[in-house]
């Protein structure tokens, strides 16, 4: 009897488990990772400042948007005693290596500031976690990691700023300082004043700006040409097609079937591109080519300035050249910027031998982030 009892009431106790079991909300997939920001195009910066400790603004992608939490960060750097230099720079050199590779890495670079000798990276372990000892093997140590230890797959590129301060007495050690903290003797700037400083830094940032940014032209011109007709662009407002050191030059070609072409290219003063370029697309009576990647012999990025100079010349049977009135570059040209991306840290002395000096290293340090945000001044 106990047993005919049991059985249906094990079986309303497994009718209500199941209904529970299906009445229970799904169990919800975890949700996908955030995409680490190093996957998308840009520059990536860090900040380290030292005197005998450091100040760190982690590594991450700079723009616009981002440019205010940096110039805040270097706002609120204080002058301090002790100059951990080298400690700096190695802890720069470890947090490039640790972070991860963005997306189309093209540049890996370090920059230093400082106005003195290392007088406390070599104290303790803290500061010398390798154990070099020497300030001479802590520095040979950094000159070999900025030479031989690729960051991503790139080597480094290694600038030193350097403003002799009034307490320095060695010479020959403060420029052999500087030149280890280099990956070459050009990348070495010894300045006389806060002025001179600020030149140094707004060059590199625009170099670093330009090696991380490249530009597309898309002119638009007209289809009627004759096949064969020579054309040239210059970039540097001349009044007349021949004294240009900067141009573009080419074949006009077209055939019967609607295709247009600019052949035989030749980039002067540019760094070469495509010798054949077909029309990207036309509109009404108007073809586009597209110039890609456009940049100068050195590298630099076309300016904004020299693309808004462009002529189009057309060369006429005596082989003088003829401007094209009609063409204006405001609409006759599109621009387009294609970043890819660079990892750099920016490592600034700040110690109290710099006096009132300190407050221009902020604002030159604020330039060189501006100038990389490609941001107005008067955001700063």
């Amino acid at each position: 009897m106990l047993k005919r009892k049991l059985i249906p009431l094990c079986f309303a106790v497994f009718i209500t488990l199941l209904a529970g079991a299906c009445d229970r909300e799904p169990v919800k997939p975890e949700p996908s990772p955030t995409p680490s920001p190093s996957t998308q195009e840009g520059i990536y910066l860090g900040v380290i400042g030292f005197n005998d400790q450091l100040y760190i603004k982690e590594i991450s992608l700079l723009n616009s948007s981002t440019f205010q939490n940096f110039t805040n960060f270097i706002n609120n750097l204080t002058p301090g005693n002790g100059t951990a230099l080298y400690y700096a720079d190695y802890t720069a050199l470890k947090k490039m290596k640790a972070f991860p590779k963005p997306y189309e890495l093209k540049n890996v670079a370090l920059v230093t500031f400082t106005d003195g000798l290392d007088n406390i990276s070599t104290a303790n372990s803290q500061y010398d976690p390798d154990g070099y000892g020497s300030t001479s093997a802590y520095r040979n140590a950094l000159h070999g990691m900025i030479m031989n230890e690729p960051i991503h797959g790139l080597n480094v590129s290694a600038y030193s700023i350097g403003l002799k301060g009034s307490d320095v007495t060695d010479e020959a050690q403060f420029m052999e300082t500087l030149r280890k903290l280099s990956s070459s003797d050009n990348n070495v700037f010894q300045v006389a004043n806060m002025s001179e400083a600020m030149q140094r830094f707004s060059e590199i940032a625009s170099s670093l700006y330009s090696i991380s940014t490249s530009v597309n032209l898309g002119v638009n011109v007209p289809g009627g040409y004759d096949d064969g007709q020579r054309l040239r662009f210059t970039f540097d407002n001349v009044s007349s097609a021949t004294s240009s050191t900067k141009f573009i030059e080419a074949t006009y070609r077209r055939t019967s079937s609607g295709i247009r072409a600019l052949d035989n290219v030749i980039y002067y003063g540019f760094a070469p591109g495509a010798t054949t370029i077909p029309s990207s697309s036309s509109q009404g009576a108007y073809y586009t080519f597209l110039f890609q990647n456009l940049t100068y012999l050195d590298g630099s990025t076309v300016p904004q300035s020299d693309l808004n100079n462009i002529k189009l010349w057309k060369q006429t049977s005596t082989g003088a050249w003829d401007k094209e009135t009609e063409f204006n570059p405001a609409s006759s040209t599109t621009v387009t910027e294609e970043k890819n991306s660079a990892l750099i840290i920016l490592v600034l002395d700040c110690t109290t031998s710099l006096g009132s000096d300190f407050v221009h290293m902020q604002e030159s340090a604020k330039n060189f982030v501006g100038t990389l945000a490609n941001v107005n001044n008067s955001k700063k």
